[in-house]
């Protein structure tokens, strides 16, 4: 989630505090108007099918070692794909909240156009997320995509992902907002191709924030890799429900 300052946010694409709309103002909103639909995961079985196979082909992207002729054949092949799904992208018909994840068991796939979690977004880094207890558990390999030193995973990527595991555990207790603080503190460096685990919990909620806080180990580890405190602002704005949950107090009514 996008950085905001402490003060209320309005109830369209606009937020206190941020630049100028530029050239892109007039796609933002002609793209946001069509998202009149609920989404539910389980009724696209085949847009998860496509976002997969192109995440493996990103993934591969990555780490091919090929000849030129054969990088020069797949270049072929991949930019007439690009050229069959550019015509077909005439922005989704979708909300950004998934409608049905409050009810389909501990699974929180809530934000299925992520770019950190998103199932159906092949850039997003696999992080899967489920509820436990009071808490969010993340837990996600990564891959060379995420690499920053060589075989250790990139600052940015492990900020995103906490930014996302943070967020989670607003979900779980159906509080909180935007982000307006996040913290990280890089205890180990991160390693690729282990299986993470990123354990957040809202840890207080004010009037006007909410502070999670959060670890990651590897799996069967006790070792901290890192650790992350994020302060959230809570929405308090008719027409806004922040996770689409009915019973949020954070979407009443002042």
């Amino acid at each position: 989630m996008a950085r905001v300052e402490d003060e209320q946010v309005g109830t369209g694409l606009k937020i206190p505090g941020a630049p100028e709309e530029g050239a892109g103002a007039a796609r933002r909103e002609a793209r946001a108007a069509r998202r009149t639909e609920d989404m539910s995961l389980s009724d696209h079985p085949d847009w998860l099918r496509l976002a997969e196979a192109i995440r493996r082909q990103i993934v591969a992207c990555v780490e091919i070692d090929a000849e030129p002729e054969t990088i020069a054949n797949l270049a072929e092949q991949a930019e007439r794909l690009a050229t069959a799904l550019e015509s077909e992208a005439k922005g989704k018909r979708f909300g950004l909240v998934e409608a049905m994840w409050g009810e389909s068991g501990d699974a929180m796939d809530y934000l299925p156009f992520s770019p950190i979690m998103g199932r159906l977004n092949p850039a997003s880094s696999g992080l899967r997320v489920r509820r436990e207890g009071e808490r969010a558990v993340g837990r996600v390999v990564l891959d060379e995509t995420a690499e920053g030193a060589v075989g250790l995973s990139h600052g940015g990527v492990i900020s995103g992902i906490w930014d996302e595991v943070l967020a989670s555990a607003n979900a779980v207790k159906q509080t909180g907002g935007p982000t307006g603080r996040l913290t990280i503190k890089y205890r180990k460096p991160t390693p690729l191709y282990e299986p993470l685990v990123y354990e957040a919990w809202v840890e207080r909620i004010d009037e006007r924030k909410v502070l999670v806080r959060g670890e990651c180990r590897i799996e069967g580890q006790d070792v901290v890799l890192t650790e992350a405190e994020g302060i959230f602002i809570r929405l308090r704005v008719p027409g806004i429900d922040w996770h689409k949950t009915d019973q949020s107090e954070d979407a009443k009514p002042v």
